[in-house]
């Protein structure tokens, strides 16, 4: 995640609007931290230990520095010991009594509502699963969950910089529909943007999955 800050920080692309990192050191040993999740029913595996990063949160939000260019992005990312303590308010987002239960079982992984979207990325904790459900809430589309892991997330922020909808690419929707218009101008932005400014990035298997989602 500091790669990603880094990058957005140092482009003249970019207009950084907000950045904040929160509480914690590289100098804190997350073996203790792991050790208790594993005794309290979660035990992670060594795929998800291993992109931990030992601050509470990250945080960004960005435009593009020519206003011209309709592309905005942000994150608020927590690390995985954090996000399974803060639990998602169910009140705000459930839409229906059947989706409550569900809703009750998920934590905040990224909030991102500081450009006033509303949405959130959530981690679904379950007793014994070694790698928690990743899934996507807005309150235009209620939720979907993601072909992601938690690593995945991160390494996939890194690439996409929090461009606004950029989650939709891992979930089961139809990109295509009107109700998603402004999602997709904001991926086919990214898709015409980035890749020339941060060309060590493949963006290949994200345009693959926005034409399998039109």
């Amino acid at each position: 995640m500091s790669q990603a800050l880094r990058e957005v920080r140092e482009s003249p692309f970019f207009e950084v609007m907000y950045e904040e990192v929160g509480p914690g050191g590289p100098e804190k040993d997350p073996t203790g931290i792991f050790e208790l999740m594993a005794e309290e029913g979660f035990p992670l595996s060594e795929r998800l230990k291993e992109a931990y990063f030992p601050y509470r949160y990250k945080a960004l939000h960005w435009r593009a520095a020519d206003h011209d260019v309709p592309l905005f992005g942000e994150f608020n990312v927590m690390n995985i010991d954090s996000s399974s303590e803060v639990r998602l308010p169910v009140k705000d987002f459930a839409w229906e009594k059947s989706d409550e239960k569900l809703l009750s079982e998920l934590s905040i992984l990224d909030d991102i509502s500081r450009g006033g979207g509303g949405q959130l990325a959530t981690m679904r904790f379950l007793p014994g699963v070694s790698s928690p459900e990743i899934w996507f809430l807005d309150r235009f589309h209620t939720f979907v969950r993601l072909d992601l892991d938690y690593r995945d997330y991160l390494d996939n922020l890194v690439i996409t910089k929090g461009v606004t909808g950029w989650q939709y690419l891992f979930a089961d929707v139809p990109l295509g529909a009107r109700e998603y218009d402004s999602t997709l101008e904001s991926l086919r932005a990214m898709l015409q943007v980035l890749p020339d400014h941060f060309p060590d990035y493949d963006y290949e298997p994200l345009a693959a999955r926005l034409e399998a989602r039109l």
